[in-house]
C-alpha cells in the first residue's frame, strides 16, 4: 500500500473533509461486529478507521467503497466514531484525485448524468414525468397546497413508476391541490454526496431549493427515503 500525501497531509486533509472524529476510535470492535456486510463477507470498518488515523488510507481499494452508510456502526458506537461520516471523507479524497476503482468505477458516469440531466440513470430530463401521462397529474402552480416529488427511480424505474402513479390516483381520490415539478425536478443528491462529490451535491441542492422558492413551494411529499433524509437533515 502507498500513501497519497505524507501522514500529516493525509491526516488533515480527512479532517477537512469531514473525518475528524476517526481519532476518538479505540479499536473496540464493535463497528464490525455490528456490521451486515460480515453475515456474506469480510468488511472492517475499524480497520479503514485504523489507517486513516494513522494516514494510512489506500484510496486505491475498494473497501472505503463497500460500506453501504445503513447507519449501524455509528448508532452502537460508544465513543461517537461517525463512522459514516468518516467514510465518505476518504471518498472525498479518492474523488478529488480521480481514483475510481473496481466498484466504484460507474461514478464518474453517475456524475456525468447527474450534471446534464439532473438524475443518475442517464435517461432524458424531458421524460422526467411521463409517468404521469394520463393521470390527471398538473404542473405545480403556487396556489397547490403541496408539491410531490417522486425523484429519480420513480420518475425513470418502469417498475417504480407504478408507485408515483398509485401515490397520484390516491392524492387524486383525496381532492388535493398538488402539482409536480416535471422537467424542472433535479435529483436530491443524497446517493452522490455518499460517494464524496460534495461540489455536485451541493449544486443539485442550491437548484432544487431555487426551484422551490420559485414556485413559492409550501409542502413537499416524497416518496424516496431517500429525498426524504436529505430535505429533512441536509
Amino acid at each position: 500500500m502507498e500513501n497519497v500525501a505524507e501522514y500529516k497531509e493525509i491526516v488533515e486533509v480527512i479532517k477537512d473533509s469531514g473525518g475528524e472524529a476517526f481519532k476518538l476510535c479505540y479499536q473496540c470492535g464493535l463497528c464490525d461486529v455490528v456490521c451486515p456486510w460480515n453475515r456474506v463477507r469480510d468488511f472492517s470498518m475499524r480497520r479503514i478507521v485504523r489507517e486513516a488515523t494513522f494516514g494510512m488510507t489506500d484510496i486505491e481499494s475498494d473497501e472505503i467503497w463497500r460500506c453501504t452508510t445503513c447507519g449501524i456502526c455509528p448508532s452502537k458506537c460508544p465513543r461517537d466514531v461517525r463512522q459514516i461520516e468518516s467514510g465518505v471523507a476518504l471518498r472525498r479524497i479518492a474523488t478529488e484525485y480521480g481514483v475510481f476503482p473496481g466498484s466504484a468505477s460507474p461514478v464518474p458516469t453517475i456524475s456525468a448524468s447527474l450534471t446534464a440531466e439532473g438524475n443518475p440513470m442517464n435517461e432524458k430530463r424531458e421524460e422526467r414525468a411521463k409517468w404521469a401521462e394520463g393521470l390527471n397529474v398538473k404542473p405545480f402552480t403556487e396556489e397547490m397546497e403541496v408539491l410531490y416529488f417522486p425523484g429519480c427511480y420513480l420518475s425513470y424505474d418502469p417498475r417504480l413508476k407504478k408507485v408515483a402513479a398509485a401515490t397520484a390516483k390516491v392524492l387524486n381520490k383525496a381532492g388535493l391541490a398538488y402539482g409536480i415539478l416535471g422537467t424542472k425536478e433535479n435529483c436530491c443528491g443524497e446517493s452522490i454526496r455518499k460517494t464524496g462529490d460534495e461540489e455536485l451535491f451541493k449544486r443539485l441542492a442550491k437548484e432544487n431549493i431555487k426551484t422551490f422558492i420559485d414556485s413559492a413551494v409550501k409542502k413537499v411529499l416524497v416518496s424516496s427515503p431517500h429525498c426524504y433524509h436529505t430535505f429533512k437533515n441536509e
